[in-house]
């Protein structure tokens, strides 16, 4: 029998042009920590999204939480922020003892729902973290207009939308006052362990998070504010920097697999499935909603033939205990609608045509 993960980052290494060479030659190098490597992809990604400023940070949920440092969100401040999204997107605002505001999502690609964005987004409002989640644009043009009419700072989660852009061609994580980007290795450009970066155009805003990543540090033991750690290793940086270069192929790859499932599921009746909003978008997960009573039985009909699957988000943020045994009751209808009927299926690099063939037949005859 096949098995097909959920995700499967390792092919990705399998394409890279003389890959053990070149690891080989890194580790000997005896850099860890910081190097040409580093700098070679902070350059390199700044340069492919189209911002002025990167910084390589150790995980998109520092990312997250240096952003909105660097942005002043302090004690009592209240950010906008969907439910539907992973922890880290709200655990960022809560380490700063700042107040979540939640936001509604659609249900045609499970970002921000734009009105009820609009109707949260008042005077009270310091900052807001739309998210581009599964890879999907979360209308962050609209949204960007609303942010500079209200004076909010923009922070755009990107932590699956690495390569994703909008209708204008533009790279998501360009838009916003900071994108917030993850290279978990399940992620559209996805390292070997932990990492992340910032992309900006504000200079001021590079130079302290550049400060924070690092103790604090203008120069070498020179400390003007409090910081911490938060580099990202050489050995990583050289991975995304050959992910980088083979890019192209990846996304064309993704976009095969995602082509197959919507070719062979699209006469699946109790199968709604993901729609993008243009044809520039990189799905992260493939993400399909199915029927309340069908969903359980159907992950374990998948499981049983080792085809990977998972609920992304089972529970809503809003509803955990963190934030519901703080809060009055806060009632977000298409989140939780959403949260009862997702389900998302493999998407990764380089699929086999037996494996797509698997992974839809199964599906075809489920029921």
């Amino acid at each position: 029998m096949i098995n097909i993960p959920l995700a499967n980052p390792s092919r990705e290494l399998e394409h890279i042009p003389n890959f053990e060479q070149k690891l080989s030659k890194q580790l000997r190098g005896g850099v860890y920590v910081g190097g040409e490597s580093v700098d070679n992809f902070e350059k390199k990604f700044k340069d492919i999204i189209g911002a002025k400023y990167c910084v390589s940070l150790n995980s998109g949920t520092d990312a997250l939480i240096l952003s909105l440092i660097a942005l002043g969100i302090k004690k009592g401040d209240r950010v906008l922020v969907p439910s539907f999204t992973f922890f880290s997107t709200v655990e960022c605002i809560l380490q700063l003892n700042a107040i979540p505001v939640f936001v509604d999502i659609n249900l045609k690609n499970y970002t921000i729902d734009l009105d009820d964005f609009i109707s949260k987004a008042t005077s009270k409002i310091k900052a807001a973290i739309p998210v581009h989640l599964f890879g999907n644009d979360a209308q962050i043009n609209e949204i960007k207009k609303i942010c500079l009419e209200k004076n909010i700072k923009l922070v755009e989660d990107v932590a699956q939308a690495f390569g994703s852009q909008d209708e204008k061609n533009n790279y998501l994580g360009s838009i916003g006052d900071i994108g917030a980007f993850s290279f978990f290795p399940s992620k559209t450009l996805g390292g070997i362990g932990d990492g992340g970066c910032v992309t900006t155009n504000n200079f001021q805003i590079y130079k302290k998070i550049k400060m924070l990543k690092n103790h604090g540090q203008s120069k070498s033991y020179e400390h003007e504010i409090v910081g911490g750690n938060s580099r990202l290793d050489s050995i990583n940086a050289f991975i995304l920097n050959e992910k980088l270069d083979i890019f192209s192929k990846i996304r064309d790859s993704r976009n095969k697999f995602y082509k197959y499932y919507m070719e062979n599921l699209k006469d699946v009746e109790w199968i709604n499935l993901p729609q993008k909003n243009n044809n520039k978008i990189v799905l992260n997960y493939f993400t399909i909603s199915v029927p309340v009573k069908v969903r359980s039985k159907l992950m374990s009909y998948l499981s049983a033939k080792n085809i990977g699957n998972a609920v992304y988000y089972k529970t809503p943020i809003h509803l955990q205990k963190v934030i519901s045994n703080k809060s009055k009751k806060i009632k977000l209808k298409n989140t939780e609608v959403a949260s009862k009927q997702v389900l998302s299926l493999p998407l990764y690099s380089f699929p086999n045509d037996d494996e797509l063939e698997y992974i839809s037949t199964a599906l075809r005859n489920f029921r």
